[in-house]
This record gives structure tokens, C-alpha cells and sequence, in this order.
């Protein structure tokens, strides 16, 4: 069998069904008809792809439902999409999932420097107690000198 699409994909963004990937499932042993492929077994199929329509006004309904303004000559979309998960009288048109409600892009957080005085007293917890130390008692580390000339980088 080759891996190759044959072109049916869903045509709402988002979306990544296409017919390889179903042909891969129906390819597969069903678990509970054992012998049988998912091809052959009765169980529903996994989903199913839809033409858009010849009508005029149907076409446009689901162009506008899609948001696609330049449609590709051959239009799929799987059942996924439909509330009846095919186009009926009721629900002719792809109402869920039409992939433009997205969750906002996570934004950067802005990193502050915060800068210390070495007069400024830190207040820091001992066993329930607190004690009050200078800038200059906390240790530093292994890769810092006390006046702060060598920052730990390879030279």
C-alpha cells in the first residue's frame, strides 16, 4: 500500500484529517471482531469526508462557515464538522470545530533586573525566628568574586 494522500483532506484550518490517514484505519484488526479489518467489521467508520455542494447559495454558506475566500478546486470536510456528523436537511452546513477559536498566543513575560544596594537589610527566617543581615553577609557563589568582576562566563 502506498503511503502517498490522495489529495482528500479536510479544508478547515486546523483540521488534519485526510484519506491516507483513514485508509491507515480502516487497514487495521477491529478488537472486537478480531479476524476482521475495520474495513470489513460493522462497526460506524472512524469519519467520513463531505463535497461541498453545487448550489449556489449552499456553496456560500459553507465558504462563509469555513472562511475561505479562495476555496481549492476539489472542497472536503469531514464529518468532524457536522452536527449530525453528515450534512442533513436540519444541519446542512459545518457548524463545529471550524478552526478559527484558537486560545490566544502565550506572550512573553518581561524579565526586570532588580537591583540591590549593599545597605539594604534582608530580612531572612531562621527556625521560626527572623534575622537581620546586610547585603554584604550573603555568601556568594562559586562562580562570583565579591565585588561582582568575574560573572561565571567562559573568556
Amino acid at each position: 500500500m502506498s503511503l502517498r494522500s490522495s489529495g482528500t483532506t479536510c479544508a478547515v484550518s486546523g483540521c488534519y484529517n485526510n484519506r491516507r490517514k483513514l485508509n491507515l484505519w480502516l487497514n487495521q484488526e477491529c478488537y472486537d471482531h478480531k479476524p476482521l479489518t475495520k474495513a470489513e467489521c460493522p462497526c460506524p467508520q472512524w469519519y467520513t469526508f463531505y463535497r461541498m455542494p453545487n448550489a449556489e447559495e449552499d456553496k456560500r454558506n459553507w465558504l462563509r462557515n469555513l472562511y475561505l475566500k479562495k476555496p481549492p478546486k476539489n472542497l472536503y470536510v469531514c464529518s468532524f464538522h457536522f452536527v449530525d456528523k453528515r450534512p442533513t436537511a436540519e444541519n446542512p452546513y459545518p457548524t463545529l470545530w471550524l478552526g478559527y477559536y484558537r486560545p490566544p498566543e502565550k506572550k512573553r513575560r518581561k524579565l526586570q533586573r532588580i537591583t540591590l544596594d549593599t545597605s539594604t537589610v534582608i530580612k531572612v527566617e531562621v527556625k521560626d525566628e527572623y534575622e537581620e543581615i546586610s547585603i554584604e553577609d550573603v555568601a556568594y557563589h562559586d562562580a562570583q568574586i565579591q565585588d561582582g568582576s568575574d560573572t561565571g562566563r567562559p573568556k
